[in-house]
């Protein structure tokens, strides 16, 4: 169910005597409306819209002589759902009294050259599923161009391609997505790929960054389990360069110059 607007948040006049309800048994669909107003302002904003359909509401009712605003729900671009005449009165905007009696009106808040949001399209699924509650005969999604005598361009080129594209009948889960599938499951890996290749290999990638610190951290931890392995706390002492003749001097030694014996001791002290 949605959630309507009610007229007082748009402050509407009170409507003259009108032509009454709907009968059930006749009707046979929704006919999708805009303002048609050739102007490319956007209305947005809560306020934007309430004032517009005050506008559309005195034209209607002052210049046209009609019981009301024509339509009777209307939706706009945030999504918003408004009550004119209501789902169950029958509207004037239709074309003709026997086009009136068969179809309810929605009308999108839309300017010229404007695409229907994602959730003015959910909203309007919604109110039509609310519609078909009401009036189970009432399937029929028509655009006005469809209806009127004389022809129209209502409710505008964007609206009528998102119509035909079945983005304004309940249940539609495909709403402005262009792609298929397939071509959405490729396009996220092609994302995900970029992102590792950006991550990992850039040179200034989170994953560069990551992997320098972790080769430092592994690269210190061997290090340590080389001190561990000798029973060292501190680096090895390199070994001292061996001589000339190849062979190391025993430690407090005298190395005799080359080609001389050593002197021989005094006989005292060899004596002891």
């Amino acid at each position: 169910m949605v959630t309507y607007l009610p007229r007082s948040a748009w402050r509407a006049r009170p409507p003259n005597d009108g032509p009454g309800n709907l009968t059930v048994s006749r009707v046979q669909g929704t006919v999708i409306h805009w303002p048609g107003t050739g102007s490319t302002s956007v209305i947005h904003s809560q306020a934007a819209v309430a004032s517009a359909l005050r506008g559309w509401q005195n034209y209607h009712m002052d210049d046209r002589g009609w019981s009301d605003i024509a339509y009777q729900v209307a939706v706009d671009q945030a999504g918003r759902a408004w009550t004119l005449r209501g789902l169950r009165t029958q509207s004037g905007a239709n074309g003709n009294a026997d086009l009136n009696e068969r179809y309810g009106a929605i009308l999108l808040v839309l300017v010229t050259g404007e695409q229907p949001t994602a959730a003015l399209k959910a909203t309007t699924r919604a109110v039509i599923a609310d519609f078909r509650t009401i009036f189970p005969r009432g399937t029929a999604i028509r655009p006005h161009s469809a209806v009127r005598p004389g022809g129209t361009d209502c409710p505008g080129p964007a609206a009528r391609a998102a119509l035909a594209r079945g983005e304004f009948t309940p249940g539609h889960v495909e709403d402005d997505l262009p792609y298929t599938q397939a071509q959405l499951r490729a396009m996220m890996q092609a994302e995900i790929e970029e992102y590792m290749r950006r991550f990992w290999a850039a040179p200034t990638g989170t994953g560069t960054a990551i992997r320098k610190q972790l080769n430092r951290i592994e690269a210190s931890v061997a290090r340590a389990a080389i001190s561990e392995d000798n029973g060292l706390d501190q680096p090895l002492v390199p070994a001292p360069e061996p001589q000339p003749d190849g062979e190391l001097p025993a430690d407090d030694a005298e190395v005799p110059e080359s080609g001389k014996d050593p002197e021989p001791l005094p006989a005292s002290d060899a004596q002891k």
